[in-house]
């Protein structure tokens, strides 16, 4: 299918398939990401479940540690840290904060490419630590679009907290070779996957 421009603040492995001359563009910009609470409210538009977020001097009082977001713009585990709740009243006070889920060690990415979708989970190494840990699990789920959120490519993130997959992100955009998706789709497949999606989304 191919024939696309991409148009980037950032480099992926599918990129080499880009074609400048292309007529039809897909715009792929980190830096247009939304604010980290607008985009667990889009989720919640959706009722799809996600992690309470407040402002840290209203969690405080329930939790002994909080995840403080400290760079709203931040997404797939940047911008926040794990802080314990009396010093975080002391230096984020107004910062978007949830409550931290030391029992939480199993994380999943569901990760849209087109129609194309993967199951990425993830198993945690560290206590109080948000890195997702080590890939422990890949596996591919029916195609099927989403005409809820028609983006060519995006991810949401879970957690599972009393046995419900609660959603901790939305990524609306994904640097596919950092994930390694590069082993299990080809760079033209990303490219007609793209562009496939693009054509069917625009239908709408």
């Amino acid at each position: 299918m191919g024939d696309i421009k991409i148009l980037s603040d950032y480099t992926d492995y599918y990129d080499k398939c880009s074609n400048d001359n292309a007529s039809m563009i897909y715009k792929r910009f980190m830096k247009d990401s939304m604010q980290r609470g607008k985009a667990l409210n889009t989720l919640r538009k959706l009722n799809i479940k996600t992690i309470e977020t407040k402002s840290v001097k209203d969690l405080f009082p329930f939790a002994e540690y909080l995840v403080v977001y400290t760079n709203p713009n931040g997404h797939n585990g940047t911008g926040k840290r794990v802080v314990r709740a009396d010093e975080a009243i002391k230096e984020y006070a107004n910062y978007l904060s949830s409550v931290y889920h030391d029992d939480c060690d199993l994380s999943v990415k569901y990760l849209h490419i087109g129609k194309k979708r993967i199951v990425l989970q993830y198993k945690k190494n560290e206590e109080f630590s948000l890195d997702k840990g080590d890939l422990i699990d890949v596996s591919m789920a029916a195609d099927d679009f989403n005409y809820d959120i028609k983006i060519p490519i995006f991810s949401i993130d879970y957690i599972i907290v009393n046995d419900i997959m609660v959603a901790t992100d939305f990524n609306e955009v994904e640097n596919l070779k950092l994930l390694g998706i590069d082993k299990y789709c080809e760079e033209h497949e990303v490219i007609d996957l793209i562009k496939e999606s693009i054509l069917e989304y625009s239908k709408f």
